[in-house]
């Protein structure tokens, strides 16, 4: 098997709990401004349509379809308007509150300190996210996985963001590290896999739902703790 030097991976639904932790924060929200009273049936029916519009907005996001300014504020105007409620006010009140609030949030997705403390002793481990620089660094900070990663890569690190090649690159610049000794932990098939395939980084696929896909990766795993028979 191909011996790799250095670990990428990717934050949020792959060690970060994007789900679990947005869907706790918008119930505070839901509760907090009272929601109830401006016609909002339920807290989870704001986050089922804050879910489907935030996705949304982060796959234009990602084809350069649309700004960060636009993300921060689009999907919450639009979880609004779904539950019968058109206030940009309240809206913007959310973004702001959302971006506070979200990033304090602690949950990890299952076995990743475990599979962490496996492959830090073993590896150089780095982070390359997408997300708000100044949010994912916050992730990282309030939660064990400051104590794992010896670089992070942002958007408003590199200039650029996942799928484009000059992200990786400025990545593996970061962690001084060459394409073909480095692999990509990721969720996202265009963002994590094919961006770093379109380098020449071999690629592990976090799959915990088991999609389908005809896309050819390295490795495919449905749980973290996989990821020990890949760097055994």
């Amino acid at each position: 098997m191909k011996t790799y030097q250095h670990l990428f991976f990717d934050l949020d639904h792959t060690l970060w709990d994007f789900e679990r932790n947005s869907e706790e924060t918008i119930s505070e929200l839901f509760h907090e401004l009272k929601m109830a009273e401006r016609g909002v049936t339920s807290a989870k029916s704001l986050y089922q349509s804050f879910e489907r519009a935030n996705r949304n907005a982060w796959d234009l996001y990602h084809q350069n379809l649309m700004d960060k300014e636009t993300l921060r504020i689009s999907r919450f105007l639009i979880s609004l308007e779904e539950n019968g409620v058109k206030d940009e006010i309240l809206a913007e009140t959310m973004a702001q509150l959302y971006l506070k609030i979200c990033p304090t949030k602690p949950h990890l997705f299952p076995n990743t300190v475990e599979i962490l403390d496996y492959l830090v002793e073993k590896y150089p481990l780095h982070l390359i996210s997408n997300g708000f620089s100044e949010t994912t660094l916050m992730k990282v900070q309030n939660t064990v996985l400051h104590k794992y990663f010896k670089s992070v890569t942002t958007p408003t690190h590199s200039g650029f963001k996942k799928p484009e090649t000059e992200m990786f690159l400025f990545a593996l610049k970061l962690g001084n590290c060459q394409p073909e000794h480095a692999i990509m932990i990721g969720d996202d098939l265009e963002a994590d896999i094919l961006g770093a395939k379109r380098c020449g980084i071999d690629q592990v696929y976090f799959n915990p739902e088991k999609k389908s896909h005809q896309i050819e990766v390295t490795f495919e795993i449905e749980n973290l703790n996989e990821l020990k028979q890949i760097f055994s």
